[in-house]
């Protein structure tokens, strides 16, 4: 009479007739009167026993059976069969010191920590644990946490609670509201802002009150009460702002802890000394045309400028600077169309003759250039000559007066 196996569902595995021995599965099962089946039996008890431990799967599992796998760099693994493919289950030890102490863990290996209560993970990438959880625990000195916070309008709020030990310090919330009495924010949060809002920070998510470093508010992000020193990442182009702080309602002056100062509202800027690189005070002023650096220019023509072919011409507004140290009417227009015209101190001026250092200089008949003169009406005069040339045209510094 044959022997009719079943699965633990109550399906039928397979029928084993009398006098034969059937292997489809990782066992062998014998039929009633097979010769030597005590052999047989014995060793199905060993690979039970050792759960098929070697480096390859055994042959034709079926559902549910396990395998330690002792292959070297997958040693203390137990994989269990699902019906198509061999899981694994990691290595997981329990207790207060740490494993890789006394071996060398494998990848995936667990270590419950019964002394911070956290579950950590080995990485051999790393070479250490890497904590799971819990985010805040005994071993934790700062952390984020994802939660769900109710507030006190009774709606699930999804944010992200930043600890140091156990204190919250910082919220990132995508909406407002305010922690229940319950909660672990209640006694730092009067109130969670949109966006970041720090410890302390009051009903407008403000904490200057508080003396944070880094404010509760965008706006307030680009505060400081007693800056001394500010750095500046120099580009080759670009503009560069002076940082100030003052009364954010408009009633008092911008101010810095020097003696600089800047009124935003009324757009005056104060200070007790200033300094600069160059060298003449300048005016921009519309031209005919695009003049260059050293070009002396008169009031007339289409525009504002021009160049004169007359000697000693009581008209002349100056000479076009490349680099003024002061510029007034600095957005009338750009260097082509609105030229700055130098209107005291020191600028290189295109010149032409015969020039000693202290010369009077005054327009000249060739146009643009300025020329040596002795006798003229002080309303002709552009400058006094800092250097000296023997003849021809040239270029010298002159001090514009």
């Amino acid at each position: 009479m044959p022997y009719i196996l079943y699965n633990a569902n109550g399906s039928t595995l397979f029928t084993v007739d009398d006098g034969t021995a059937n292997d489809s599965t990782s066992l062998t099962f014998v039929g009633r009167n097979y010769s030597g089946y005590g052999q047989i039996q014995n060793q199905n008890f060993v690979y039970l026993l050792e759960n098929f431990s070697k480096t390859t799967p055994p042959p034709t599992p079926i559902q549910g059976q396990l395998w330690f796998n002792n292959n070297i760099n997958q040693r203390n693994l137990n994989v269990c069969y699902d019906g198509v493919n061999f899981k694994s289950i990691a290595n997981l030890v329990g207790q207060s010191v740490d494993p890789s102490l006394s071996y060398t863990p494998l990848d995936g290996d667990l270590w419950w920590n019964t002394t911070s209560i956290q579950l950590n993970s080995w990485s051999s990438e790393f070479g250490k644990w890497i904590t799971i959880g819990p985010y805040n625990s005994v071993e934790s000195v700062a952390s984020w946490q994802p939660v769900t916070e109710i507030g006190t309008d009774g709606n699930n709020h999804n944010i992200l609670k930043g600890y140091i030990g156990s204190d919250p310090v910082a919220v990132i919330s995508n909406f407002n509201f305010s922690p229940v009495s319950s909660s672990d924010l209640y006694t730092n949060f009067l109130t969670v802002q949109s966006g970041i809002t720090l410890k302390e920070a009051n009903a407008a998510g403000s904490t200057q009150a508080t003396g944070s470093y880094f404010w509760g508010t965008a706006a307030e992000s680009l505060m400081a009460n007693t800056a001394t020193t500010v750095a500046i990442n120099i580009v080759s182009t670009g503009t560069y702002c002076i940082p100030f702080i003052g009364d954010p309602l408009g009633n008092q002056p911008l101010y810095s802890t020097g003696t600089l100062s800047y009124n935003v509202f009324t757009q005056v800027l104060n200070a007790t000394a200033t300094a600069a690189q160059y060298a003449d005070l300048a005016e921009r002023y519309e031209a005919d045309a695009v003049y260059d650096e050293g070009t002396v220019l008169i009031i007339g023509g289409e525009k504002e400028v021009t160049v004169t072919t007359q000697f000693a011409d009581t008209r002349v507004a100056g000479i076009v600077s490349k680099n003024p140290a002061y510029l007034m009417n600095k957005d009338a227009g750009n260097d082509e169309t609105h030229p700055a015209i130098a209107l005291k101190g020191r600028v290189p001026c295109k010149v032409l003759g015969y020039i000693n250092k202290g010369d009077l200089i005054v327009t000249s008949s060739t146009p643009g250039y300025g020329i040596a003169a002795s006798n003229v009406f002080g309303g002709a005069i552009i400058g006094k000559a800092l250097g000296s040339q023997s003849e021809g045209f040239g270029v010298i510094e002159v001090l514009v007066v």
